[in-house]
């Protein structure tokens, strides 16, 4: 099983760990290595976390998760043959359906 990458999820992990940076750097490590974390899981137990509802029939698939000791950052992520495809991880207080508006 694999991970797939979509090219939004590397720009939302760099811009919240560089957030993260300011404020405390091991906070920053502590934050990139939960995502990891959570990518694994979620390659080996790829139905878990909660569906989501879009009326877009192309994104019927994608499922929720939260971070472990970031609970409000969310993984939005779809199961695929090989493994997982993470779309997006986002902060919970950004409107998760506007980010999807554009895909």
């Amino acid at each position: 099983m694999r991970i797939i990458f979509d090219d939004a999820v590397l720009n939302e992990l760099v811009e919240q760990a560089a957030y993260y940076e300011e404020v405390d750097p091991a906070l920053a490590d502590r934050f990139l290595d939960a995502c990891e974390a959570c990518f694994d899981f979620l390659k080996d137990n790829s139905g878990v976390g909660s569906s989501r509802a879009f009326e877009d029939a192309r994104l019927r698939d994608v499922r929720m998760c939260r971070v472990k000791g970031f609970e409000k950052h969310l993984v939005f992520y779809v199961p695929v043959a090989e493994g997982i495809k993470l779309l997006h991880v986002v902060h919970s207080a950004v409107d998760y359906n506007r980010v999807f508006e554009n895909e």
